[in-house]
């Protein structure tokens, strides 16, 4: 047996690890992380990866200028829930199958980022958040179907 047990992939779509794994690789990624939002919700990864057991992961997961941050539905959504528009945010990411990762130098931000386990959307709110995908563009990262 070799050295390595687990490995992560980043920004990888269906195809990517699928050819992984045919080109002989022992060892099938643990995680595949992506840059995750309500604008970025990459549905088709995320089915292919809880498919195969493999966890996926969301960075940036406020998106990128603001903009999501001040997007009308989902103030409305965090005002029914007595929340900010960013734990709505990362709620909505742990709801579609997403661990979420977040960076903040704000100590009062970090504590109530981790505040999104208390409250749960329902059928609508999601339906609502869903219908956000594809509305504004990325942080500059690759986005997994542009790669080769």
């Amino acid at each position: 047996m070799g050295w390595i047990r687990a490995i992560g992939v980043s920004n990888w779509t269906e195809h990517h690890i699928e050819q992984l794994m045919k080109d002989g690789a022992k060892v099938k990624p643990m995680v595949n992380q992506v840059e995750g939002n309500i604008y970025l919700q990459w549905s088709n990864i995320v089915k292919y990866c809880k498919a195969n057991d493999i966890a996926i992961e969301a960075f940036s997961p406020l998106g990128h200028g603001g903009k999501m941050l001040q997007e009308e539905t989902v103030s409305t959504i965090a005002k029914k829930h007595n929340k900010d528009v960013g734990q709505v945010a990362m709620r909505y990411l742990i709801e579609k199958g997403y661990a979420v990762t977040f960076s903040t130098t704000s100590e009062k931000r970090l504590v109530t980022n981790q505040k999104i386990f208390d409250f749960k959307l329902d059928e609508e709110d999601m339906a609502k958040l869903d219908a956000l995908n594809g509305k504004a563009e990325s942080t500059g990262q690759p986005e997994p179907y542009n790669m080769s």
